[in-house]
């Protein structure tokens, strides 16, 4: 089961830095301060720790990290 904190600690990895205590789940990650180059390393860190390729189409569709628990739950059955 991939949880929030399975997304949120790939934030570090992709050297993000925002308030996690501020960080909310159903909000889009850009207008929580995350650039489109910081979307590009998050997406990036979850393809190397979930082994998944995420598709430029699906990219498109994962704004939030709410988005993101759900696709990479999708992908792993």
């Amino acid at each position: 089961m991939i949880t929030r904190d399975n997304i949120v600690e790939l934030f570090g990895a992709a050297e993000i830095h925002v308030s996690m205590a501020d960080l909310k789940d159903g909000e889009p990650l850009a207008m929580q301060g995350l650039d489109s180059l910081d979307m590009a390393n998050l997406l990036f860190q979850i393809e190397q720790k979930f082994g998944l390729t995420i598709s430029p189409n699906d990219a498109s569709r994962l704004r939030t990290v709410q988005d993101m628990v759900d696709y990479v739950g999708s992908k792993r059955h």
